[in-house]
């Protein structure tokens, strides 16, 4: 199953105990089940996509955060899911130092986001699918705060068990500085008060933090090139999945339905196929990808307000005016 069946069907409550038998609950995977459920749009990307936009979000260069003005969330609720090792092999690919031994192996992750109004920010949890047994989904202490406008002042990394919005960064590299800086990461709740209970010396504090901020924090730049990505809608293939010939044999058996959601794949930076190239030879060539600004269109008796937005294709080029060009490394 998906993780976002894994989610969905979760009831049972996270509740962990301490070597003194005292219970903590705290948040966990079967509080978002009901969201995700009523969760109107959902996203499974395909392992290529992963890695286009893993690529595209760490390979260097400038291009994704000279388009971060052009970004938003894609919809106000959304979750988007993805093949975790595929993603860890990658990042291992293009950030070395980003390989934590320590780290528990996880099959799927995902993010549900809600945006706020405008879908210029908002806020996103994250989840993994463990790949020891049993199998439960997990939610990570943090929540993860987006802002694409202008990020709020951010307290440092030791503040996170004070409940403060920290920021993570990178000196070494100035386009990924840029890119995580558009995120602020806070701890749960539930969780600052088992941490500030059970982390009591310095050491453990130190642990939690790097723990906690390392888990989710390389998952910003992947879901910024993701959101780029799903402007350029005529480059994302998208197949719709509907269980419902196997939802309904699950119901016979007594078992709970399986999510509705959509699979994207992504050959947006191949080169466009030859039947293309030919049509293009004779007729009109299509548009360049570039950036149209808001402007008033008339239909009939009705004028409407266009807001800015993107159009034309990235396999056919950018517009130069534009400054912006995306491409992928050999």
């Amino acid at each position: 199953m998906r993780l976002l069946d894994h989610i969905a069907q979760c009831s049972t409550p996270f509740v962990v105990s301490q070597d003194d038998g005292t219970p903590w609950r705290l948040s966990g995977a079967s509080d978002f089940a009901p969201r995700l459920q009523r969760c109107p749009l959902r996203y499974v990307l395909g392992d290529d996509l992963v890695r286009t936009c893993i690529a595209l979000a760490y390979a260097g260069g400038d291009e994704l955060g000279a388009c971060l003005d052009l970004l938003h969330l894609p919809a106000e609720q959304v979750w988007i899911e993805w093949d975790e090792e595929v993603r860890r092999a990658e990042l291992r690919r293009w950030l070395p130092a980003s390989d934590a031994p320590e780290a528990p192996a996880a099959l799927r992750a995902g993010a549900l986001l809600s945006a706020h109004p405008g879908c210029r920010g908002g806020t996103l949890r994250t989840f993994w699918l463990p790949a020891d047994e049993p199998r439960e989904p997990l939610l990570a202490p943090i929540e993860t705060l987006l802002d694409l406008d202008a990020a709020t002042p951010a307290a440092t990394s030791a503040e996170l068990l004070d409940g403060g919005c920290v920021s993570v960064g990178d000196p070494g590299s100035r386009p990924l500085e840029a890119l995580l800086q558009c995120a602020r990461f806070r701890l749960d709740g539930a969780w600052l008060r088992y941490y500030r209970a059970t982390a009591t010396d310095a050491a453990a504090r130190r642990d939690v933090i790097e723990r906690s901020l390392g888990a989710v924090a390389f998952d910003v730049p992947l879901l910024l090139a993701l959101f780029l990505l799903l402007s350029i809608r005529a480059d994302l293939m998208r197949v719709p999945v509907n269980p419902m010939r196997l939802n309904a044999k699950r119901l016979r058996l007594g078992r709970r339905p399986l999510l509705e959601h959509l699979e994207i794949s992504a050959p947006v930076l191949a080169p466009p196929p030859a039947w293309r190239q030919e049509a293009a030879a004779g007729g009109r060539r299509g548009p360049r990808f570039h950036h149209v600004r808001g402007h008033l269109v008339r239909r009939r008796d009705t004028v409407y307000w266009r807001a800015p937005h993107c159009r034309g294709h990235l396999r056919l080029g950018s517009v130069r005016t534009r400054t912006v060009e995306l491409g992928l490394p050999s």
